[in-house]
This record gives structure tokens, sequence and C-alpha cells, in this order.
């Protein structure tokens, strides 16, 4: 998985169980999180002080299971939730 910050690419990439921190000015801000395929972003306010939780999933897509069942392999959607 891929993270952009208000536009800003984060120096690695999100792996399955991995967890990353990061220091954000208060304000408007958009993640952004991507697996090359599908995408999902979010609009956030960030209070001074407040700490900010997200999490990254990827799912199938409708009609998903079919494709596994024909072909084995199927797309993977994004989906970014605020904890």
């Amino acid at each position: 998985m891929y993270l952009l910050l208000d536009g800003e690419k984060w120096d690695r990439t999100l792996k399955y169980g991995l967890t990353f921190t990061r220091t954000i000015t208060p304000g408007r801000h958009r993640l952004k999180a991507h697996n090359t395929l599908f995408s999902d972003t979010v609009e956030f306010d960030a209070q001074p002080g407040e700490e900010i939780r997200f999490r990254c999933e990827n799912g199938l897509t409708p009609g998903g299971m079919v494709m596994v069942l024909f072909m084995g392999v199927a797309y993977l959607k994004v989906k970014l939730r605020r904890l």
C-alpha cells in the first residue's frame, strides 16, 4: 500500500501488519492510500496535540469472489477507516 499525505508520498510502503507514525501540523489534511489499481482518500482536521489513527484495508471488489473461483485471483479495493 502506498500512502500520500497532502500530496507528499511517504518514504516507505505500508505492508500487512505494519504501523506508521508521523507528526503533522494542526489543520486540514488529506490522506490517500493506493495499491496501484484502486485508491481511497479521506480529508480530516487535526487539532493541536490530537492523535489521529487510520486503518488501511484491502478487500474484494464486487464480484471479486467470482473472480477468485474462476481465475484464482481478484482485484483488491482500498479502504481507509478512521479509528
